[in-house]
């Protein structure tokens, strides 16, 4: 089959409210240089706390994905039957230098690895009561491509489960506590994990605790009011980000109108806040994700029929400036397509997933467009569009975070 081969934070969001919208005009000639400033830096307990101001948020403009990646891969998975997933919500990609992992709800739960050609490999674990399977489905994931370790983390575990890239089970880590909708950051050389959970009320455990391979805990931060999450359900959920080298914690609860990002300090076992938005009377469900110059607020709503979220524009706020603006993410590598609606930003990858039918039908909008394009670009589009049919399994977009903003504006 040919191919076409073109740091923590943790979010705890409801997925049944809606969000406000604001009426915004896509400007031609806007850039986040001349966006008005609407965040500033407060005080909060000692700490610089960035604060954004909802309702100055005006303007939107078309901002080239490329501006915050140093590389763009297409890679279109192979066709097999063992190989095939699915797109969604509900789909999550783990990136090392020459594989991906792709965990998908829809896809039966299943964890499959690929070469970052698109060549399937295998199955990781699969759903099971055995010692070496999970019950429900993978909530987190990462691949150690350097010690040969696949560590996969279920919705409720008791453990987090070990595997060699072989699919070979490995001394799994017990976990100190049980943990709901966990999220875990691997030391290698210390040989201990840092995890960070939802706290049910009402269950013992921490908000965020480091304990040895061996379920030995070092030190936890323990669960105070302001992060117990009342009533304790799986209605939330946690995201991490992983894309600078602090670890941002942040939880949400889309019923209040403010709320705060922080760091961990894992040597002091300290949070610390760094970031959060004032909504006013309404709330609105979204979260945070921390990029290396930016801090970027996705709004979150309800999924729609075929699982994906609606579209809504994104907050991009400079972190020096504290200028920003409503943005649209558009993939100018590809003709300025706007790709699919839950893109992800996490341990400095940007990835996101597509059905076949899905990406045709934007490529094939590009080629009917008025648009200027690149011969480059244009002969991009024309050929991916060529060699992907209905039938054809996932594609999957990987790109490296860039540490250096490039300041490139697209025409709307």
């Amino acid at each position: 089959m040919n191919k076409i081969i073109y740091y923590v934070s943790i979010t705890l969001l409801t997925v049944v409210s809606s969000c406000g919208n604001k009426e915004t005009n896509v400007s031609r000639k806007l850039t986040l240089d001349n966006c008005p400033v609407i965040a500033q830096v407060i005080n909060l307990q000692g700490d610089p706390v960035t604060n954004l101001d909802f309702s100055s948020v005006k303007d939107t403009f078309n901002l080239s994905l490329s501006t915050l990646l140093s590389s763009f891969q297409v890679i279109r998975l192979e066709n097999s039957e063992d190989a095939l997933t699915a797109a969604g919500q509900d789909t999550h990609i783990a990136v090392s230098d020459h594989y991906i992992l792709v965990k998908s709800f829809r896809a039966g739960s299943s964890c499959k690895l690929y070469n970052r050609n698109g060549d399937f490999i295998r199955k990781i674990s699969s759903q099971g009561q055995g010692p070496d399977e999970y019950n429900l489905f993978i909530y987190d994931q990462y691949l150690d491509e350097s010690n040969n370790k696949i560590y996969l983390m279920e919705i409720r575990a008791s453990k987090i489960l070990v595997f060699d890239f072989d699919g070979q089970p490995q001394k799994h880590i017990p976990l100190a506590y049980i943990t709901h909708k966990g999220r875990f950051v691997i030391n290698t050389e210390k040989k201990t994990v840092t995890v960070m959970c939802i706290p049910f009320q009402g269950t013992p455990t921490a908000l965020i605790w480091t304990q040895d391979f061996e379920g030995n805990i070092i030190q936890e931060y323990p669960v105070s009011d302001q992060f117990m999450l009342i009533p304790s359900t799986y209605d939330y959920e946690v995201r991490e980000s992983l894309n600078t080298t602090a670890s941002d914690f942040y939880l949400h609860n889309c019923i209040a109108s403010q709320d705060t990002l922080y760091h961990y300090d894992i040597d002091s076992n300290t949070l610390h806040p760094v970031f959060t938005m004032h909504t006013g009377h309404e709330p609105i469900c979204h979260y945070f994700t921390e990029l290396p110059n930016h801090f970027l607020v996705t709004w979150y709503t309800q999924t729609s029929w075929n699982n994906e979220l609606p579209r809504f524009p994104k907050i991009l706020v400079d972190k020096q400036s504290l200028k920003g603006c409503f943005v649209n993410l558009k993939w100018n590598m590809l003709g300025n397509i706007d790709g699919p609606t839950n893109p992800s930003f996490n341990r400095g990858y940007f990835t996101a997933i597509m059905e076949p039918y899905a990406l045709k039908e934007q490529l094939e909008k590009v080629l009917t467009s008025t648009q200027k394009l690149s011969p480059e670009v244009l002969r991009k589009v024309k050929e991916l569009n060529n060699r992907i049919t209905d039938d054809d399994n996932c594609i999957v977009f990987i790109g490296k975070i860039s540490r250096n903003w490039q300041k490139k504006i697209i025409p709307s």
